[in-house]
């Protein structure tokens, strides 16, 4: 099944196309925050890069969440509408579940991807099950909590190219290579493709997680 992959969760969009074991292919948009602008001639340009009809598309999976707030917002309104308009089942997929599944080969995994100023969305996995849901740390609580990591852990997402300098002396974090710490709509469209069950055009929504508040203010 050819499925097109949307990635609007952070300031650079991506889309792709996928169909296991013919084609895998991806385009990033080249200014950040340009989703609105750049969301519709990027897939144009991907399907006649690939000589394929939006006809042919069997599946749209987009990347709901968590993320920016304007992006999720932007990108799922889109595709609803394109899926509305041309009868394409839409599936809505965790960000923090696809950044998983990057680093397959490792046991113990933290996702954390970049929110805005200092604070990242962080989720730790056990294998391939999350260990709880995903919540927002400052920079220095997430640093503090690795630090107190008791065995090997793999850190991928954005957030992890952004401390990977900091955490360079501590030997039992190891960071993903750079090129997995970004937005992939490549493993969006590939998770997608393999959960798909029903069409949630009409059900998924943006997951939205916000810093727990103490006090009136942001922890």
């Amino acid at each position: 099944m050819l499925t097109l992959g949307v990635d609007t969760s952070e300031s650079i969009g991506g889309v792709a196309l996928f169909d296991d074991g013919r084609l895998a292919e991806t385009r990033m948009m080249e200014t950040p925050l340009s989703h609105a602008e750049s969301l519709f001639p990027l897939i144009d340009e991907i399907l006649g890069a690939c000589r394929v009809e939006t006809s042919d598309v069997g599946l749209i999976s987009i990347n709901c969440g968590p993320g920016s707030f304007t992006g999720l917002r932007i990108g799922l309104a889109a595709m609803k509408g394109l899926c509305q308009s041309t009868s394409i089942p839409l599936i809505g997929v965790d960000g923090t579940q696809v950044a998983r599944r990057l680093v397959e080969d490792r046991q113990r995994v933290c996702v954390a991807l970049s929110s805005r100023r200092d604070l990242h969305y962080v989720r730790w996995f056990g294998g391939s099950r999350p260990k709880g849901p995903t919540v927002v740390m400052q920079e220095a609580e997430l640093l503090a909590s690795l630090e107190h990591e008791e065995r090997e852990v793999c850190l991928v997402g954005s957030g992890a190219r952004q401390l990977r300098e900091k955490l360079r002396p501590w030997q039992h974090v190891q960071i993903a290579p750079d090129e997995l710490n970004q937005p992939s709509p490549l493993a969006v469209a590939q998770w997608g493709s393999e959960t798909f069950e029903v069409d949630q055009l009409y059900s998924v929504e943006p997951l939205y997680v916000e810093p727990l508040l103490i006090g009136g203010k942001a922890a």
